[in-house]
């Protein structure tokens, strides 16, 4: 549960940074879906913006230190955006490189990188990504830190389609 808290004030800090809102807006759990969440964020300025998110399973290789890494699928639909993915890593990644996305043990699709951030690379990526991750078992990012050390990040899709469900409700 402790970890949990952890990843949601990772979660919330994100939402907030990346929505310009203020401490006062409203934020609720949606539900948990085996290992995602699904949270409604309204802002004061009236908008909406619902998202999941997921911690991953195992971090490779174990012995560096990868500050905490968790990605999101994120719907603000007074911007019209739909299912825009993030991963954030925690660390700096390599400059000029890009992160692997790997579902089901199957080359998806490469993210680009900011700080230590990745995202698709327009919304047509973010929505074969995520259709993929509703028939996908498993999601695995491939990175490379600013230091040059591969990385690499397992993530259970179990639960992902009813989080995204779950979001989509709820932005509508």
């Amino acid at each position: 549960m402790n970890k949990i808290m952890t990843w949601l004030s990772i979660a919330i800090s994100f939402v907030l940074l990346t929505t310009n809102v203020s401490v006062a807006d409203s934020r609720q759990l949606l539900s948990s879906f085996r290992d995602w969440d699904a949270f409604v964020l309204k802002t004061d300025a009236g908008e909406t913006v619902c998202y999941m998110i997921s911690v991953p399973k195992s971090k490779s290789p174990s012995t560096l230190r990868h500050g905490n890494p968790f990605i999101t699928i994120t719907h603000k639909p007074a911007r019209a955006i739909r299912n825009e993915l993030n991963f954030i890593a925690g660390y700096d990644f390599q400059n000029g490189s890009t992160v692997a996305v790997v579902i089901d043990r199957q080359k998806k699709d490469d993210l680009f990188t900011e700080a230590d951030g990745a995202w698709a690379y327009n919304s047509n990526q973010d929505d074969a990504m995520v259709a993929a991750m509703k028939r996908g078992d498993s999601l695995s990012i491939n990175a490379r830190s600013g230091r040059g050390n591969a990385t690499s990040y397992r993530f259970s899709l179990s639960g992902f389609t009813a989080a995204h469900n779950a979001i989509t409700n709820a932005c509508r």
